[in-house]
């Protein structure tokens, strides 16, 4: 499954003896206290990996790799107990932090983080690390997917190092989930300052974006977590062995370490169905299946004793949400004034037949979406909103009341003086078979309406890259990535405040209509506006009703125009997994720190 997603997974980890210097960390029983040790685990996925950049990471594929190789976070989320980022009596789930005094509620802190934890070349993790993590991800020029942690309504997040274990971090007002939302290194992962620190300040932005390419020497890539990457085939795998400096400070309840696998392989795929081959033959340690045929075929390898794996089906709804975005960038004026019209965006969107998507699609194992959230994420799922209704007769009516009253000789609508087609093309990840069935029923659907919609599958490259695109545009005003339309989707986010201040706001990262900073309406300028106030409001019924207003604002003018959520299951042949009791979405899928449900495997 591909995801693009706003946070960071932490992977799995392996400890050797605790060091007698190191002040390290031990995890809560209830977190898989006895862990088996050795083993490998193997994982299949499908999509290249792009970057081997930790700071310029953007797909779950980069992310789940690569939080295993960035260091550590100040505190976690814990998802067996409070599933929030303290305890119930207040006090923080600390991880690389050893203490935290809250100087200002929300907004100020003094954070003491632990001695002794090092990188993998030897190198102990300081508060040089945290600087150089904020001051890396916080300059605009090196487009980090988490530019967002290092700012307040454009105002930076003012750090100061106190001593070698000992910072100050002080925002420019209270925001919801401030220990993680805006501490960069918690919500990006501690970047190594003796490597990156001497490139930026030779060659700034620009030399950051050019480390750690996918060509590079895995043995030149420094890791601050559990794993370090040996070895790196493009298309076909990546392998991930464990790093001997995290083993110093991390452990199980038990004092045996965490998850205990020293060996992680992940093997790349082509698409859907070959990654599926690998499950069912016992290729693959865990998957996430999204289809009828994909959780058939894996309960008839299970009951067949083909795979010895335990599959939990129907566990709940997904966090994913597919949706359409189109590009309001696009160097066509025909299709630009469509795309950014909310009429034609509207009509478009009630000639969806969404039922049939979940059926063609998912097998019938999915839900309609009415927003970018769903019920996962109650309650912050838009109550207030209507399903969207399948009235393809008034879609039309629609798009004729915008001047396309005719039909050309190919029978699609068009406008007879300026000559503009209700045409455009509507592009996919490769290998994504969901997205490719949305594409193509939402093309059979609309076509006898004079709407015409060519599916188009792009590698996974080019499908990134319109998500995320150039924030620069060329010497013509134009934006520099161009495409019509696209289908991608979103995963997790944070369940205490899903504000996506880094896909909502004007001309941030993920923000895939809309590249320009002075071109935007007055309605996106509100959308901003409401997803700031977001984070700014600590009262969560409060902050739930700001949430209905933008979703409210998003559906009159649908820069994401939902689709279809599959429905959450899990398949694993692993021990030492959570409870039953907290196998949901949220929290076995999330990218939240520690929701990944990596970081307590166990060796098959």
């Amino acid at each position: 499954m591909h995801r693009i997603v706003v946070h960071l997974f932490v992977l799995a980890s392996l400890t050797l003896a605790v060091s007698a210097l190191a002040q390290s960390y031990q995890w809560p029983a209830e977190y898989a206290p006895t862990l088996k040790q050795g083993g490998t685990i193997q994982e299949t996925t499908f999509g290249d990996i792009g970057t081997l950049n930790p700071y310029l990471t953007s797909s779950a594929n980069e992310t789940a790799i690569f939080n295993g190789v960035a260091g550590p976070s100040i505190v976690l989320r814990d998802w067996a107990g409070t599933r929030s980022f303290k305890k119930a009596d207040g006090s923080f789930n600390l991880y690389w932090g050893k203490e935290i005094e809250e100087v200002v509620p929300e907004q100020e802190f003094i954070i003491t983080v632990r001695e002794g934890w090092k990188w993998s070349d030897g190198v102990e993790m300081t508060t040089d690390d945290v600087l150089a993590t904020y001051t890396i991800v916080g300059d605009p020029e090196v487009e980090s997917n988490d530019f967002s942690c290092s700012v307040v309504d454009e105002e930076p997040v003012e750090v100061e190092i106190l001593g070698k274990y000992q910072y100050r971090v002080r925002l420019a007002k209270p925001q919801v989930n401030a220990i993680s939302q805006n501490e960069c290194v918690t919500t990006n992962g501690l970047m190594p300052a003796h490597i990156f620190m001497p490139v930026y300040e030779a060659q700034g932005a620009e030399g950051i974006k050019t480390m750690w390419g996918v060509d590079a020497d895995p043995s030149e890539i420094i890791s601050g977590g559990p794993y370090m990457i040996t070895e790196f085939r493009p298309g076909e795998r990546l392998v991930l062995e464990a790093n001997p400096s995290y083993g110093e400070f991390v452990q199980a309840a038990d004092g045996s370490p965490i998850p205990g696998p020293d060996r992680w392989v992940v093997t790349v795929t082509e698409d859907q169905n070959q990654e599926l081959s690998r499950v069912v033959t016992g290729q693959a340690s865990f998957y996430w299946p999204t289809t009828l045929d994909q959780v058939r075929a894996l309960r008839e390898a299970v009951d067949g004793g083909t795979i010895s794996g335990t599959l939990n089906a129907n566990i709940g709804p997904d966090t994913l949400v597919d949706f359409i975005t189109y590009n309001f960038n696009n160097t066509d004026p025909c299709k630009q004034a469509m795309f950014r019209s909310p009429t034609f965006k509207s009509a478009i969107s009630i000639m969806i037949d969404r039922n049939a998507l979940v059926q063609a699609a998912l097998g019938g194992l999915g839900f309609p979406a009415k927003d970018w959230n769903n019920a996962s994420a109650a309650p912050f799922d838009a109550p207030n909103l209507d399903p969207f209704d399948f009235d393809p007769e008034q879609g039309v009516a629609m798009i004729r009341s915008l001047g396309f009253t005719e039909l050309d000789a190919d029978g699609v609508l068009m406008n007879p003086e300026t000559g503009c087609r209700v045409e455009f093309d509507l592009q996919f990840n490769s290998g994504n078979e969901r997205r490719g069935q949305e594409a193509l029923v939402t093309s059979q659907t609309l076509a006898p309406y004079g709407v015409k919609i060519n599916p188009r599958e792009v590698s996974f490259e080019i499908w990134v890259n319109s998500i995320v695109g150039d924030l620069d545009f060329d010497e013509t005003g134009a934006r520099t990535v161009d495409y019509d339309a696209q289908i991608w989707g979103l995963a997790g986010g944070d369940v205490d405040n899903p504000n996506f201040d880094n896909g909502l706001r004007i001309n941030s990262n993920l923000n895939s209509w809309n590249k320009s900073k002075s071109d935007v309406e007055a309605w996106e300028i509100l959308m901003d506006r409401l997803t700031v106030k977001m984070a700014d409001t600590l009262d969560l019924q409060e902050r739930v009703a700001v949430y209905n207003e933008r979703a409210a604002l998003m559906r009159e003018y649908l820069p994401m125009t939902p689709l279809i959520s599959p429905a959450f299951h899990i398949y694993t042949d692993l021990s030492g997994l959570w409870p039953l009791e907290a196998l949901d979405a949220n929290s076995i899928e999330s990218p939240y720190r520690p929701g990944g449900f990596r970081e307590h495997l166990a060796s098959p």
